[in-house]
């Protein structure tokens, strides 16, 4: 969950297909060597079998390209693309040498597959801990582990593309109350609510909603601000036709 593509909805799920589609011993595939981890496709293929476009497939390939999860290889007709570290995705020490049935035989490959998946979720586990500490220790960070508190409560959700929602708190409310003190915030995110439920094909990522918020109160800041006060103006008429708006 660590890893900086795992809320991007499109890379993380293209990526865990790809290396669900890689070949787990070395092959060929018209005269090209296919080895293990690696797997022929296209961007046509992977878009159909992902029902995602191919504008964002190429895009999702890019980003792995970028970050060394995945290499492709092109010919004319097909691409093969491989898995950087496919083997740290894998496990190989349960070798089956025979094709024997029986109970006995299928008892024993359910008990060493079952302790295995235990033993690499523990070690998973572990080594995750153990990189956390070492990369909070270099930055100076107290390593302790915070006690867990009870959730914040959301005064306002707004709807994200993945048709998930972001929460608002009253915390988020009283930080942009101070830095946008004209605008009234919660009548503000009402509106954002609103705009959010009517335009599903426009709705912001959970990356980027935090800056459609803020770009959105500032514009209201600038534009004078919507803050509503009990009082009434005590501007005299003559103050009030020549102030600028």
């Amino acid at each position: 969950m660590e890893w900086e593509w795992y809320s991007d909805v499109n890379t993380c799920r293209l990526f865990i297909h790809m290396i669900l589609k890689a070949n787990w011993k070395d092959g060929n595939f018209r005269g090209e060597k296919v080895p293990r981890g690696s797997f022929v496709s296209s961007i046509h293929k992977l878009s159909e079998e992902t029902s995602l476009t191919e504008r964002e497939v190429r895009t999702v390939i890019s980003h792995l390209k970028m970050t060394g999860e995945v290499t492709s290889r092109s010919t004319n007709k097909f691409t093969v693309f491989s898995i950087k570290n496919y083997e740290v995705y894998q496990s190989n020490d349960m070798q089956i040498e025979t094709q024997e049935t029986g109970n006995r035989h299928s008892n024993d490959i359910q008990e060493t597959s079952s302790r295995h998946s235990n033993d690499i979720l523990t070690t998973t586990i572990e080594e995750g801990k153990k990189r956390k500490k070492e990369r909070m220790k270099e930055g100076n960070i107290d390593c302790t582990e915070p006690e867990k508190s009870a959730p914040v409560p959301a005064v306002i959700e707004l709807a994200l593309n993945d048709k998930t929602f972001y929460p608002i708190t009253q915390r988020d409310i009283d930080d942009w109350t101070e830095l946008y003190p004209a605008v009234n915030v919660i009548q503000e995110l009402r509106k954002m609510k609103g705009w959010c439920d009517s335009n599903p094909t426009k709705r912001k990522t959970s990356r980027g909603i935090k800056r459609f918020i803020t770009s959105w109160l500032a514009r209201e800041q600038d534009k004078g601000g919507t803050k509503v006060y009990g009082e009434k103006n005590k501007e005299t008429e003559s103050e009030s036709s020549v102030r600028l708006w």
